[in-house]
């Protein structure tokens, strides 16, 4: 996989977790609990897209990784947020960062998820990666 392919997957991955919500308030949550009284349709259709990518995503993420590399990456991925707070960078008090923190984190399961098959060929030169499901 080139790197417009690798980075097209990564940005969607990114883009539908804080498409959903995100603490500044421009998300889909936000704009679905707004008492304005119109767009119930649009607001429908967006949901029933968002879940469907979301059911599409998890699953490839699933089948990619599962449970010991997902545990792994969690663990990594808390560590280094841990240090990043123990060295000062991070304010520990500030739940500013914790919302981010687990946008990103969970965005990062999810395009390395989706992303790992075709690492995982590049690697190997494996034709198919993904077993089957149980």
């Amino acid at each position: 996989m080139k790197f417009p392919g690798l980075f097209s997957r990564i940005l969607c991955c990114f883009l539908l977790v804080f498409a959903t919500w995100n603490p500044l308030g421009y998300s889909y949550l936000d704009w679905l609990f707004t008492n304005d009284g119109s767009l119930t349709s649009a607001k429908v259709l967006a949901g029933a897209f968002l879940l469907g990518c979301y059911i599409l995503f998890l699953r490839v993420m699933w089948l990619a990784l599962r449970v010991f590399r997902l545990v792994i990456m969690s663990a990594l991925t808390l560590s280094g947020y841990l240090a990043l707070r123990q060295v000062g960078l991070l304010d520990p008090s500030a739940p500013f960062w914790s919302s981010y923190f687990l946008l990103v984190w969970f965005a990062t399961l999810l395009s390395v998820g989706v992303c790992w098959a075709h690492v995982k060929r590049r690697i190997t030169g494996q034709s198919q990666v993904l077993s089957p499901p149980p």
